[in-house]
């Protein structure tokens, strides 16, 4: 990985302000340009080019896991880690027992019930031709089909979004003390139940053949079961979170960006062969995933600039996604891009690639559908603005005011 010289650092980009991620496109222009490995904060180095990205993906031998929050003080032990920031061989046993339930021919037998969960929802949104896509379709759908699979009971499937708004919360630490403190107290009474529901489950002999049982029946390194507090952080923060964070942002990016794109909406429902291609551009365009972590276990060097052992390499999606070396006109969502659209970042790359992607790029291709079966046209409510969720590390909008046909 050795190549071009680096230098001092001159573009100022704190990864970690949610201000300045809201709309960095232009500094991440400038990183791409002249300076793709740049030390933008004391021993975080930001690898800002498609290439680059994927090739320390490449090789997790040097470049290990790193944490989601890497600049603030993590005293969580091992059983507290979510998959994302493992390594083998724990992460490959854990990734294991989820791609029995997340790979694209395990998906499969989900579509008739993702399809319906999709059609009912569409249905129900409100009659006035108005509706916030978010609220009444992006909170319910993930939560719906990741509490099916996983065999959590219907009554815990409302919580689920309000849970992970709350974990939000509680990490990006943006809050005051009584939002933070309501924040924690919600966040400690689900995964209270959560905790229930993994003793139940190991108590019964006549366990169903969902994800939960799959986790509980799951063992460690050596052969012994995982402890209750590791099912409940795959569970709750790899599958809950994961699941329903990333899916709700895709689908507001993927309505967005149709909407704002003239005669998008319209192609796409006269040519459903380009449903698949308008979810690769969202995930292209706008990744709900902005950054993720690597941290070397030896000293590497990468275009020439020195990284030290144990400091941290932050992969920028989000800088990927439009290198203009990887994608012609890379700001502008085409659903004529065709296949070099798949060849996006949004999400990951390697032995780290989403596990769950396989139901995630299900769920947005029925939601697309079930819409595009119901509205002859639909348009963003005028005087619309894209607010992004405020947390360093996602990107998905707060709401998204739509207008239809009316009943």
């Amino acid at each position: 990985m050795d190549g071009i010289g680096g230098s001092t650092l001159a573009i100022e980009y704190n990864l970690f302000d949610p201000r300045q991620v809201d709309s960095h496109e232009e500094v991440l222009a400038e990183l791409r340009q002249e300076q793709p490995i740049a030390e933008v904060l004391p021993g975080i180095f930001y690898l800002s080019r498609y290439d680059d990205i994927v090739e320390v993906c490449r090789h997790p031998e040097v470049f290990g896991q790193g944490r989601f929050r890497p600049a603030a003080e993590d005293t969580r032990t091992e059983d507290e880690l979510n998959l994302g920031e493992t390594d083998p061989p724990v992460h490959t046993r854990v990734r294991k027992v989820l791609a029995g339930f997340f790979s694209p021919p395990a998906v499969r037998p989900y579509e008739e019930y993702v399809r319906d969960v999709c059609r009912s929802l569409v249905d129900d949104l409100p009659s006035t031709g108005k509706a916030d896509l978010i609220r009444d379709f992006g909170v319910p759908l993930p939560a719906a089909v990741i509490g099916y699979v996983a065999g959590l009971p219907e009554d815990v499937w409302p919580l689920m979004r309000p849970y992970s708004d709350a974990s939000v919360a509680v990490a990006n630490e943006g809050g005051g003390p009584e939002e933070t403190r309501v924040a924690a107290e919600l966040v400690s009474d689900f995964l209270a139940r959560v905790r229930q529901l993994i003793r139940d489950r190991r108590a019964r002999e006549d366990r169903p053949g969902d994800l939960l049982t799959a986790l509980v029946e799951a063992t460690g390194p050596d052969g012994s079961p995982l402890s209750d507090e590791k099912v409940l952080v795959h569970l709750a923060s790899d599958v809950v979170v994961g699941g329903v964070e990333t899916t709700t942002h895709l689908l507001g990016n993927l309505f967005y960006n149709l909407l704002r794109t003239p005669g998008a909406y319209a192609r796409v429902r006269a040519d459903r062969s380009l449903v698949p291609t308008a979810v690769e551009e969202t995930l292209r365009i706008q990744p709900p995933v902005q950054v993720l972590f690597r941290q070397p276990r030896v000293d590497a060097v990468i275009r020439g600039v020195k990284i030290p052992a144990g400091s941290t390499v932050a992969l920028g999606y989000a800088s990927a996604s439009h290198d203009e070396a990887m994608f012609d006109h890379p700001f502008d969502f085409d659903v004529d891009r065709g296949d070099v659209a798949k060849k996006h970042l949004g999400f990951g790359w390697g032995i780290h690639h989403c596990v769950g992607a396989p139901l995630a790029r299900l769920e947005l291709v029925c939601a697309l559908d079930a819409v595009l079966d119901r509205f002859s046209s639909m348009e963003l409510a005028p005087g619309f603005v894209y607010n992004r969720v405020e947390f360093f590390m996602m990107r998905g909008p707060r709401r998204l005011d739509v207008v239809y046909p009316p009943s």
